[in-house]
């Protein structure tokens, strides 16, 4: 016949855990540590690689805004070098009243 009378499985496992196996509860309890700071720092760098992309990107703009800046420097600079030597040569800019449009 069965007993009528029940037993706390719940704190015979708990009893069982806290004094016969406390090297494994440890074991356990540093597996779910390491999860959890595997989990953190994955996502830490994900975050990290995207700002990197962002500033990559940033930075390509940037650079081909400065190539474009110097080009447009150098251009600017054969112009007045051009001026210089048409002054020197005593030529002189067209005016609007010079100006002849000749229409067919």
């Amino acid at each position: 016949m069965m007993s009528s009378e029940r037993y706390p499985l719940r704190q015979v496992i708990l009893d069982d855990l806290t004094s016969h196996n406390k090297v494994a509860l440890l074991l356990l309890l540093g597996v779910i540590m390491s999860a959890i700071a595997t989990i953190w720092i994955t996502h830490q760098t994900r975050l990290l690689i995207a700002e990197q992309g962002s500033l990559v990107q940033k930075h390509q703009k940037l650079e081909s805004q400065y190539i474009h800046l110097q080009l447009e420097e150098n251009s600017r600079s054969q112009k007045s070098r051009v001026e210089a030597v048409a002054e020197k040569f005593g030529l002189q800019p067209v005016k609007k009243e010079q100006e002849v449009i000749l229409v067919e």
